[in-house]
């Protein structure tokens, strides 16, 4: 990866991690996997842009806890 600003071009430096940024299908390919996340949690979810937010009433027993615990390890 490189930098370029006004013509002046700085050294080339190796990246070993990140996203691509720029790429056509980048934004279908987050769109397809943002709107199946309605389809795996069971817990009530708000999404925002690339923000997701999972609740549930807890009711003091286990079973709940452990539904709440899935979706979170689903997501």
């Amino acid at each position: 990866m490189r930098v370029i600003l006004s013509g002046c071009a700085a050294e080339w430096i190796e990246v070993l991690s990140g996203v691509p940024q720029g790429s056509v299908l980048g934004p279908l390919l987050f769109l397809i996997c943002v709107d199946e996340l309605n389809k795996i949690v069971n817990s009530s979810n708000i999404m925002f842009a690339d923000d997701t937010k999972i609740s549930k009433k807890i009711q003091n027993n286990q079973e709940d806890i452990e539904a709440i615990q899935r979706d979170l390890l689903t997501l």
